[in-house]
């Protein structure tokens, strides 16, 4: 494997290249959930690949994922480029510029999706097309997946393990901003519980006959807070377990009376190394504590699942010795002159994550890595902008590890 050979290396991309098809793709509106012809646009830049291209049906999505393939002469593990054309909102009257409107000054692009992540998405796009333009004999398949909920549920994710992609591919790219450093391999499990504490109703004149269910949830979020609700550590050394309270309600049943239920919602991040039900075991274990030391109050758990018939998003981790890894450790240093850095993701989940299978080794294979353009600070941001330099670098370095690792 190597990428010093320059008979065959792509010309470098150019940063005109890539404004104008940033500037395509911003300008469609792409709000996750909402209608969009963004999905047209990628499968019209694929096929002038070369891919044979297929669309798939999203649970919830009114827009599809996009799929392409490009064959190559041999077996060899693929290359997937995992990538999602959806944004989060945005509010045109917050913004300086109109979010739609791609606008360029002095080389930076401002629009919705500009970073997360419709700048990445450009330059694998522009890599993808330096690399055929090469003619660059390839051992492997390219794979392009281009997601209508990369925002959201992460559902069409799970369609590629279905269609058998990831037992083709040895290297993900999945596209999240890194500022052209960072080599993200490390992801967090995601698990979301609903706890209630179930106390008992009374009239509000008589407050010492009933059991008051916000009090008793009170008592729980003290202890969350202070740390004592302890999920499994797993074998990861990226990752540390997180514990969040995401919301707190009371169920209906009248505004006048004490409510005798009162729901909680709890998020908790895994690392590499847990399964669900081990969290499952901690969290039940802490909530009998807490009921033994309280003495009137009862705590019901249950999963709230992520979607895509999952109850969790799975933890995952690659190899950082793996020659994905390794190339675009290679790629970086020959196109940026400074050496790239090995580090956890810091987004919080992708779903590439989705195609990971747990080896012996406790890696997990293909091996799945973030990196990307743009300052990730600028995700879901007003006036979310990016350089238009730094997409072409990206590009270029997109271009030279997908030929190192299918040469």
């Amino acid at each position: 494997m190597s990428i010093t050979n320059q008979s065959t290396s792509p010309a470098p991309v150019s940063v005109e290249r890539c404004e104008r098809l940033l500037t395509e793709m911003v300008s469609i509106p792409s709000v996750v959930g909402d209608a969009t012809r963004a999905h047209q646009w990628v499968t019209a830049r694929l096929r002038e690949l070369g891919m044979t291209v297929s669309h798939y049906a999203v649970e919830g999505r009114k827009a599809p994922l996009v799929l392409g393939v490009l064959e190559g002469e041999g077996d060899a593990p693929g290359v997937l480029f995992d990538a999602h054309f959806d944004t989060v909102h945005a509010r045109p009257d917050d913004w300086s510029h109109d979010p739609w409107g791609a606008v360029v000054e002095d080389g930076v692009l401002y629009g919705r999706g500009a970073v997360d992540s419709k700048g990445t998405h450009v330059a694998m796009l522009a890599a993808l097309e330096a690399l055929v333009a090469s003619g660059a004999a390839r051992g492997g398949p390219i794979y392009f997946m281009s997601d209508s909920d990369g925002e959201d549920g992460f559902r069409g994710a799970v369609l590629l393990a279905d269609l058998g992609v990831s037992a083709r591919v040895g290297t993900v790219f999945s596209a999240e901003a890194t500022s052209n450093t960072g080599i993200e391999i490390a992801y967090p499990g995601i698990s979301t519980w609903k706890v209630t504490a179930v106390g008992r109703t009374a009239h509000p004149t008589e407050p010492e006959k009933g059991i008051n269910a916000i009090t008793k949830i009170a008592k729980l979020v003290e202890a969350v807070d202070a740390g004592r609700l302890q999920t499994p550590a797993g074998t990861s050394s990226w990752f540390e377990p997180r514990v969040t309270l995401q919301a707190i309600r009371t169920l209906p049943g009248g505004g006048w009376t004490i409510p005798g239920r009162c729901d909680a919602v709890v998020s908790v991040m895994s690392p590499a190394g847990v399964t669900l039900p081990e969290v499952e075991a901690s969290i039940e274990a802490f909530l009998r504590t807490l009921e033994q030391e309280d003495g009137d109050v009862r705590y019901e758990l249950k999963v709230l699942p992520m979607g895509a018939g999952r109850l969790w998003l799975r933890p995952g981790e690659s190899n950082p010795e793996a020659p994905g890894v390794k190339a675009l450790e290679a790629a970086i240093q020959e196109v940026r002159g400074t050496a790239g850095e090995v580090r956890r993701f810091n987004g919080g989940w992708v779903d590439a994550v989705e195609l990971m299978r747990t080896g012996p080794d406790g890696y997990g294979t293909p091996t799945v890595i973030t990196f990307g353009p743009g300052d990730f600070e600028q995700a879901h941001q007003v006036d979310e902008h990016i350089a238009l330099r730094e997409v072409a670098q990206a590009a270029d370095i997109y271009a030279r590890v997908t030929l190192a690792l299918l040469s």
